[in-house]
């Protein structure tokens, strides 16, 4: 079906944006939603939505998009459920809710989608693949845990490539400094990224670095290239009345929201915001 591929150790992938000259592109990763509970978001996911087609903006999809905790797992606690999800029916109620956000946002602003550890436990456990099923239904490109995507934001006369890695993430991380370190340690691993994304840990960090080199022919000098980073949030938190998951581990709270690259692409800059 279309934009599902499987088997891939790493997916890759290749979409092309218009623009027009000295007009800024933006690129909104949006994850970790956890839909389906009581802590979810809603009102953050709605303001995210609002912003998204304001700027006319791509998405992509970092997984966990939905809590996916069924009854047979030790983690489920039926107080914790949306309203709008009954216990008999838990992974499909909360697939509806996220499609109504896909339909918000529009299918067609999507880059690509990435599954998370949530979507990979229902998968394994009980042979339902969300990520699939959402691919499948809207007709987007899986992005599997991890992916390079080649950015090419073109006009009639030019063409700039951007180089994007993204991955839901990995481990766990308390604090501030410890959850960038994963990016970090991901940004080391790669050669040659223009932008680098992860999910995961549910805490919204940006920023840039600069990493140098020398060309491999022609003049000898030092050149110079912008790297803009990433750790793309969450719409989860603590609520009240219910003992929640970060509740019992003792983590603190999460500003919810979304960021956003923000690119101009003639003059490559890239602005990071939240």
């Amino acid at each position: 079906m279309k934009g599902i591929s499987r088997g891939a150790a790493l997916e890759l992938h290749e979409i092309v944006i218009p623009y027009e000259q000295g007009e800024f592109k933006y690129i909104c990763p949006w994850g970790d939603s956890h839909i389906g509970v009581i802590g979810t978001n809603y009102k953050a996911m709605d303001s995210s939505v609002k912003f998204i087609k304001e700027k006319d903006a791509k998405v992509i999809l970092m997984g966990d998009l939905v809590d996916a905790i069924n009854p047979n797992d030790k983690r489920f606690d039926p107080k914790t459920l949306d309203s709008r999800v009954s216990v008999d029916n838990v992974i499909s109620d909360q697939y509806a809710i996220l499609c109504e956000y896909i339909e918000k946002m529009d299918p067609s602003r999507i880059i690509g989608v990435h599954t998370g550890n949530h979507e990979e436990t229902i998968r394994l456990k009980y042979s339902r693949n969300i990520t699939y099923d959402l691919c499948r239904d809207y007709g987007l490109k899986y992005l599997g845990y991890s992916a390079w995507t080649r950015i090419i934001f073109r006009r009639p006369s030019h063409s700039e490539v951007f180089k994007m890695f993204s991955s839901h993430g990995y481990g766990g991380a308390r604090y501030p400094a410890t959850k960038q370190w994963k990016i970090q340690h991901i940004i080391n691993a790669l050669d040659d990224a223009d932008l680098v994304l992860m999910g995961h840990v549910h805490d919204i960090q940006v920023g840039r670095i600069v990493k140098e080199t020398i060309p491999t022919k022609g003049k000898l000098e030092v050149q110079q290239k912008t790297v803009g980073w990433m750790l793309t949030g969450s719409f989860l938190n603590k609520a009240e009345g219910v003992i929640s998951y970060a509740e019992k581990l003792g983590l603190g709270s999460v500003k919810n929201g979304i960021a956003t690259f923000k690119i101009l692409p003639e003059e490559r800059k890239i602005h990071v915001e939240c």
